[in-house]
């Protein structure tokens, strides 16, 4: 009898879901405080980041179309000056289409330069420009430099001799416009092959300078700096803090200049020089050395060394040419944190490439504005998960106290009553025990409970009786059980030798033949014997005869001498028959061909005996060379090679390792077509696992449906009366009872492979046969 139960106070469930709501309420408020102290502020700066990124991104997009556009409209002037004809009035047009007053703020001068003579003989040669000029565009038919014509200069030598079919931008540098900088883009034209001229069209920066100050002021805070490929500063967000500009030569400052050389930014600064260092490298890697003379000697220098903003702006081409980039594809090169840097004593800075030019854009983010949204969010985000998890917590409690713990209280009490009811076996009581229903999980176990105790009480008193007759049943059920299997493995046993004989049934007439040869010529022996052995008889009478003759003395000297002289002539005859040699010959092929008729009679008495589970250890050769003479006459029209490669001794049953050969040598020869060159390979070999034997020919082979039905009971391909189709089953069920396996390989027109695989360490035994 259980004694009765009672939980104590710390062990009921209302205590222990009290302390585990307090201990979770505490653990998520530490947890809180701690992400949002130790990881808000990282993750904001990270969020932040990914703005200024998508900002900066846009940014360059935006930077990259007006390249492309400017790109496009240099190529439409070259495309026109190469398909058009060569007519003044044509070309001018022409010019002009490809300038739109919506670009003005875009595209300044440009147009079409002819090489000297590309006009033709005598023509004048003078370039068709456009120029900006009060808000439109405005057509110029002369050299703007007569003193020193366009096609003597450096620029359209440059593009004479490298002849891009892209743009090759040139340096930055002022226009006439004060405080304006443009850069400008030339593409080579080509006409029948040759060197024609050059279009150029002016990409002016103030649309840029503008956008940037738009970008930056959307932003709230920071400020953003446009490089060009020398790392000089050509746009700014704020001009008048970051002055870019030199005001005696118009020219851009470079980035040092701009920032002050700030400590702050020498990270960035390295990372610039190094990325402008790698970006020479790779451009002087790829153009030959005879592009790199030439832009040395078009910019004058003595040595061949090329300088760096002309390699800057070669590699733009060159990259603006190989890559297509996707305006989704990420333009950040790199951010760096400027600690302590002098304009807001702590940064982030983030620097974007235009591939397109190679510029590098810089936003600068200040920590300010990044603390101040972090240090807000952490306070408001503390206060309510502390306000909203105390108000769970309190309500998480009452909920349970009234839905859960008071009825679990009650069941908990009913259930001790109605387990002592058990132990003390009074079953009639246990009607007296309720359960209060309910529609929650609570309210079912409950009517479960009393469904239970009924059960309980109405069959407790039948159970002993039903166990009783329960287990006699599973006693007879198993007795049965195990005459069923011996039954089941005598049924196996009595399949494997019913198709044992009546695969040695088929070989019988094969058999017949190889007994009846040798037998043959020992009866023609033994009656050749008895010939010869005439002579042996006369020789015998004679001598019989002289041994009567020397026990009578009245027998005269003269018939001795003559009985003598017959049994001289005789033994003389034997002598020149050479009798005795032949006999010995005669009776040597008559014994081989008796030996020859015992191995056949103990190769079958082997094949067919009944003790198939019986168990040795042999060579597998052993088994083939047994098979390969059962099989003899069924194979004898094929050329049978056999290739035993070295192979361990292992445990088997030889007369069913033999029947499952013999099936496969007899299943290789009917495959076979009768041509001469008819062919039965058995090969062996063996890894430090399994011995392998493996039969094949190169019989018709089998399609892939009947190959995957070859090892199902009854299956086969043979004319009705002439196979039972269980020979193959019978054959895998052997390998599989030596732990062993049978896979088949065929291919239609070329032949069959069948490969035998037994276990070198093979724990068999008659029992598993």
């Amino acid at each position: 009898m259980s004694a009765s139960k009672k939980v104590g106070l710390l062990n009921q469930v209302s205590t222990q879901v009290t302390v585990i709501l307090f201990l979770a309420f505490a653990v998520v408020l530490a947890v809180v405080v701690y992400i949002v102290e130790k990881e808000g502020y990282e993750k904001i700066r990270l969020e932040s980041g990914k703005l200024v990124a998508q900002r900066g991104n846009t940014a360059v997009n935006s930077i990259s179309s007006d390249v492309n556009r400017v790109m496009r409209s240099a190529l439409q002037l070259q495309q026109s000056a190469q398909t058009l004809p060569l007519q003044e009035n044509i070309l001018q047009a022409s010019t002009a289409n490809a300038f739109d007053k919506r670009d003005y703020s875009l595209l300044g001068s440009g147009g079409i330069w002819p090489d000297i003579g590309a006009l033709g003989d005598g023509a004048a040669t003078h370039p068709f420009l456009m120029v900006r000029q009060d808000g439109d565009y405005r057509a110029i038919l002369t050299d703007p430099n007569p003193a020193n014509p366009y096609y003597k200069q450096d620029w359209f030598n440059k593009v004479r001799a490298l002849n891009p079919d892209g743009c090759i931008w040139a340096d930055v540098s002022p226009t006439q416009t004060k405080g304006e900088l443009a850069m400008s883009c030339g593409v080579a034209i080509d006409r029948d092959n040759q060197f024609w001229g050059v279009s150029t069209v002016n990409f002016t920066l103030n649309q840029l300078q503008e956008n940037i100050v738009n970008l930056s002021e959307s932003s709230g805070s920071g400020y953003i700096l446009l490089l060009d490929n020398s790392n000089k500063v050509i746009a700014s967000s704020n001009p008048e803090s970051l002055n870019y500009i030199d005001e005696d030569t118009g020219t851009p400052l470079d980035i040092k200049q701009v920032i002050d050389s700030d400590p702050a930014w020498q990270p960035i600064l390295d990372f610039l020089d190094t990325q402008h260092s790698d970006i020479i490298k790779q451009v002087a890697a790829k153009i030959s050395p005879e592009a790199q003379q030439i832009i040395a000697t078009l910019n004058k220098t003595e040595s061949t060394a090329v300088s760096s903003s002309e390699l800057i702006n070669y590699a733009a081409y060159v990259n603006a040419s190989e890559n297509h980039q996707s305006t989704m594809d990420s333009r950040l090169l790199q951010n760096f944190e400027l600690t302590n840097d002098n304009y807001y004593n702590g940064s982030q800075a983030y620097v974007f490439q235009i591939p397109e030019t190679y510029w590098k854009l810089i936003v600068v983010q200040p920590d300010s504005a990044v603390n101040a949204i972090a240090d807000n969010l952490s306070k408001n985000l503390i206060r309510s998960i502390m306000l909203a998890l105390l108000i769970t917590v309190v309500l998480i409690y009452f909920m349970l106290t009234f839905l859960a713990f008071k009825p679990l209280k009650e069941t908990t009490d009913k259930i001790s009553l109605a387990e002592k009811l058990i132990d003390d076996k009074q079953y009639n009581k246990l009607s007296e025990v309720k359960f209060a229903g309910g529609r929650n999980e609570i309210g079912l176990v409950n009517h479960s409970i009393n469904e239970l105790l009924h059960r309980i009480q109405s069959n407790e008193g039948k159970l002993a009786n039903i166990n009783q007759q329960l287990e006699v049943k599973v006693e007879e059920r198993t007795a049965e059980l195990q005459d069923t299997l011996k039954e089941l493995k005598n049924s196996q046993l009595q399949l494997i030798r019913s198709e044992k004989m009546a695969t040695l049934g088929q070989m019988v007439a094969g058999v017949a033949h190889e007994v009846n040869t040798p037998l043959s010529y020992v009866q023609n022996n033994l009656e050749i014997i008895g010939q010869l052995t005439a002579q042996y008889e006369d020789l015998i009478t004679l001598v019989q005869g002289l041994k009567s003759l020397n026990t009578n003395e009245a027998v005269p000297t003269t018939e001795i001498e003559k009985l003598l002289a017959d049994i001289v002539r005789a033994s003389d005859e034997i002598e020149e028959d050479d009798l005795s040699d032949e006999l010995k010959e005669l009776i040597k092929d008559s014994l081989f061909g008796v030996e020859q008729i015992t191995e056949m009679v103990l190769n079958l008495r082997n094949f067919a005996r009944l003790d198939e589970s019986k168990v040795k250890t042999i060579d597998v050769r052993e088994c083939i060379e047994s098979s390969l003479k059962i099989a003899g006459n069924s194979i004898r029209h094929q050329d049978i090679v056999t290739n035993f490669g070295p192979t361990p001794e292992i445990k088997c049953s030889p007369s069913q390792i033999n029947q499952v050969l013999v099936n496969l040598l007899n299943n290789a020869s009917q495959a076979m077509d009768g041509n001469p060159d008819d062919k039965i390979e058995v090969r062996t070999y063996a890894d430090d696992i399994n011995v392998y034997i493996e039969v094949s020919d190169n019989g018709k082979g089998m399609s892939q449906s009947v190959l995957d039905q070859i090892f199902e009971p009854f299956f086969t391909t043979k004319a009705a009366g002439e196979g039972t189709g269980l020979g193959m089953a019978i054959s895998q069920q052997i390998m599989e009872q030596h732990n062993g396996a049978i896979q088949a390989t065929s291919t239609e027109g070329v032949g069959t492979v069948f490969t035998l695989t037994l276990p070198i360490d093979n724990n068999l035994t008659e029992q598993n046969m």
